[in-house]
């Protein structure tokens, strides 16, 4: 359906709100809206209604992703750097002073999305349609509803499940917790029903919309995420050969560039576009919002039309320049770090000539743009052949561009880019750690070896599990700078003092205040204040 997820009408909107209408709730039926009892009836009612279910998440200003809310929250790990004097909550967050009443958390929105999926699921199986066709759309929602159970089970551990429309709950809003492992069982089932319903591929008109690799995909990260190696291990191979189609692309910068989105590396990929919706760039949920691609704004450099609210933290930049590759290769450092960053060629390395952007500046001028609000604190960066390292963020800015003002949300021209949430690289570094876990050294190394080849890396070898493990942090690291992986990574990996200690380390804001109950987020107290049953995570109590 074309457009189907940058698109959805207000009936629909409307309905999922609403939840579930009981029998006795009306007793006419208002003819300006819809009801249950009247909607769902032919395909079309399903197919409107079923962007409503992608909606919440695909907020880009306050929703999970959203550059003003979520995306700021997501990256508080030690590859980012964030400046005072900017949003105070994002504040809290980094530096480990969030309480439950710290503001934009993305509890609620999370249920938002859950709720419509649950009506859409209660509702899908009495349209008239081809059954065929009607299972791929049970098996879209249940993606999306493991996905939200899987970003809360990731950030909050133990919450209430949901499983019926709200007005078919028997406990209504008062619901208690489930354990953080009941939670994960039911990801991994909702992803299971994806992985069996949705197709292998779409056309082009129905891009953005969840596939049987996305869902594979995250099966498999569900797995690892609950150390279950083994599965792990076999779901995720399979996306690596047919009838699965997906690589990396040649160049790193592609995965973040509007003329090459939906590539063949992109597993999913939220699709942004400006021409729909208002010209309004704070909506969060509702059918006349501005549907475009705002995380230019807050990220690029002073003086690109952008705010400058952080920097890449200091310890990702030392990991990137701790391998240099090869003699005669092109550059001297790994080919990911000239996408990560903005920096000044000629201070670390010859033959290379320095990059100018955003209507032709240096990078000389965008640190001396930068100077004010560096002043506030930065990172002390380590020297590079004895120069102090100068680094600011470059991917996810609208670097390919070379337009003045070209970082501003404001120009709907430069709205139009895509967040590739899942990508085929996230796939291979998952099957690396999973065969590690499983004793299978020569499956890691074949996955872990095309990130490095891409990478620009000399051939390496590992001389057991440990050597290949700690390989294997350290290229998710470099990889996926700024995507918002790090901190979960972390508590994978490591135990909260381990953690810790690894903050400390990298020197990241706020490592001292890291206590075990901010390997989670606590429950906000909007919710405990409304909800009799629910009580707080046992760390935060």
């Amino acid at each position: 359906m074309k457009s189907s997820i940058k698109k959805y009408t207000t009936a629909a909107t409307f309905l999922l709100l609403l939840g579930s209408c009981k029998s006795d709730f009306l007793d006419r039926v208002n003819p300006n809206l819809p009801v249950e009892e009247t909607y769902w009836a032919l395909e079309s009612d399903a197919q409107a209604a079923m962007p409503t279910i992608y909606s919440p998440i695909r907020s880009q200003m306050s929703g999970y992703y959203g550059a003003y809310g979520g995306y700021q929250t997501m990256n508080r790990a030690d590859d980012m750097w964030f400046l005072t004097g900017e949003e105070p909550f994002t504040w809290e967050y980094v530096n480990f002073l969030n309480s439950p009443g710290t503001a934009e958390s993305d509890f609620g929105s999370l249920y938002t999305g859950i709720n419509r999926a649950n009506v859409f699921l209660k509702n899908v199986p009495r349209v008239s349609m081809d059954e065929g066709r009607k299972n791929e759309l049970i098996g879209e929602a249940s993606f999306l509803r493991g996905m939200y159970y899987f970003l809360l089970a990731a950030n909050y551990g133990d919450v209430p499940l949901r499983l019926l429309p709200a007005g078919d709950d028997p406990d209504g809003v008062n619901k208690a917790s489930s354990p953080e492992a009941d939670v994960w069982k039911q990801v991994i089932a909702d992803f299971k029903v994806a992985k069996n319903y949705l197709p292998v591929t779409r056309p082009a008109a129905e891009a953005g919309r969840v596939t049987k690799g996305a869902a594979v995909a995250y099966l498999g990260k569900a797995l690892v995420y609950t150390k279950q190696f083994s599965e792990a291990e076999t779901e995720l191979k399979a996306l690596l050969s047919a009838p699965y189609t997906y690589d990396l692309v040649a160049d790193f910068d592609d995965n973040f560039k509007e003329t090459t989105k939906l590539n063949k590396e992109s597993v999913w990929e939220l699709v942004y576009d400006s021409r729909f919706g208002g010209d309004g760039n704070w909506g969060v949920d509702c059918a006349s919002c501005a549907m475009g691609f705002v995380l230019p704004n807050f990220a690029g450099p002073d003086g690109t039309g952008a705010w400058f609210k952080l920097m890449p933290g200091a310890a990702v930049v030392r990991d990137f320049i701790s391998e240099e590759r090869p003699t005669g290769a092109d550059t001297k450092f790994d080919k990911r770090m000239y996408t990560s960053f903005f920096w000044k060629y000629s201070d670390y390395e010859t033959g290379l000539t320095d990059g100018a952007w955003f209507g032709n500046l240096s990078f000389d001028k965008l640190w001396d743009n930068a100077s004010a609000k560096r002043q506030r604190g930065e990172p002390v960066f380590p020297t590079v052949n004895g120069k102090q390292g100068r680094f600011l963020i470059k991917k996810y800015t609208n670097f390919y561009k070379n337009v003045a003002g070209a970082n501003s949300m404001y120009d709907a021209s430069n709205r139009n880019n895509n967040l590739r949430v899942f990508r085929f690289a996230e796939v291979l570094l998952l099957h690396a750690e999973a065969c590690t876990k499983n004793g299978n050294l020569g499956g890691a190394t074949s996955s872990l070896k095309r990130i490095r080849d891409r990478a620009g890396l000399a051939n390496k070898t590992w001389a057991n599990a440990d050597a290949l493990m700690k390989e294997i942090i350290k290229q998710n690291e470099l990889e996926f700078f700024f995507e918002g992986h790090r901190f979960f990574d972390l508590k994978r990996w490591y135990t909260p003092t381990e953690m810790k200690q690894v903050f400390v380390d990298n020197k990241k804001q706020g490592a001292n205040n890291f206590q075990p109950k901010h390997y989670y987020l606590p429950i906000p107290e909007g919710e405990i204040n409304t909800n009799t049953k629910i009580q707080q995570h046992p760390l935060w109590r």
